[in-house]
């Protein structure tokens, strides 16, 4: 291999934390594309590793980060796809995300789904990744450098469905509390969706939010949250239903 190259959607950073974690484990020179902002099309070499991370949006990745990753062109480039939650459900992104990998070019050579700390529902998967998550983690990507001497594809069966589950629109609302807000207008840059106006930070277009967390997690006033009566009505319910802890899954 030439370069490890690191290609993540990562709006609560926590799927990037993954990504960082397996890429330092191969000693190459490494590339990142953080598909928040990258947006164009490149051809990735057939010498390279391509480490591939996504959130899993309600059992899906999500819509802005495979339109972006659409564009990123393999060429029997050797991939670890990773999809990364919140300790609820996987459903078929993980599946979603090999498919999307394979048939863009890519040969897959292992899979993964770790569980971070979710990025809607602060009191699940608190602290997560740990120390129990990297070791395995580090193990994982390990037996993916094995894989690759061995000149191996992907041998496991991904769970999942097709056709995949249908995309959901999350009823929350994202607000923005203006005595706290600072108009640095970090929000409106790093927002996928365009839905925050470049000249009120303050509103946010919730037909075109996707509701990734981004401006939250970039806001440096904390000013941004998610508010109203359907996301305070199903903060309890989903913490306690989704308490217990759940284990990364590898495939090989």
């Amino acid at each position: 291999m030439t370069k490890t190259i690191k290609i993540y959607f990562s709006p609560s950073k926590t799927t990037k934390k993954v990504i960082e974690q397996v890429a330092s484990n191969f000693e190459w020179e490494s590339e990142t594309y953080d598909l928040l902002n990258f947006d164009c099309e490149k051809d990735i070499s057939s010498e390279d590793l391509a480490i591939v991370g996504m959130p899993i949006f309600a059992g899906r990745i999500p819509k802005t980060g495979r339109e972006r990753l659409l564009k990123l062109k393999g060429n029997n480039t050797k991939a670890i796809a990773i999809a990364n939650y919140g300790n609820a459900h996987v459903t078929d992104a993980l599946l979603e995300l090999v498919d999307l990998l394979k048939e863009n070019g890519f040969d897959v050579i292992a899979a993964a789904t770790t569980v971070s700390h979710h990025s809607i529902f602060d009191g699940v998967a608190q602290g997560r990744p740990d120390s129990e998550d990297i070791e395995k983690i580090n193990e994982f990507s390990k037996k993916c450098l094995e894989k690759i001497e061995s000149g191996k594809s992907l041998e496991s069966e991904i769970p999942g469905n097709r056709p995949y589950t249908d995309y959901k629109q999350l009823p929350f609302i994202i607000s923005c509390d203006e005595t706290l807000c600072s108009f640095c207008y970090d929000c409106v840059s790093i927002c996928p969706e365009n839905a925050i106006p470049d000249d009120d930070p303050i509103n946010t277009d919730l037909e075109q939010c996707s509701r990734c967390t981004a401006c939250i997690n970039i806001c440096p006033e904390d000013a941004r949250a998610f508010t109203g009566e359907a996301f305070e009505a199903k903060k309890p319910a989903f913490e306690k239903a989704n308490s217990e802890r759940k284990e990364a899954e590898f495939y090989l």
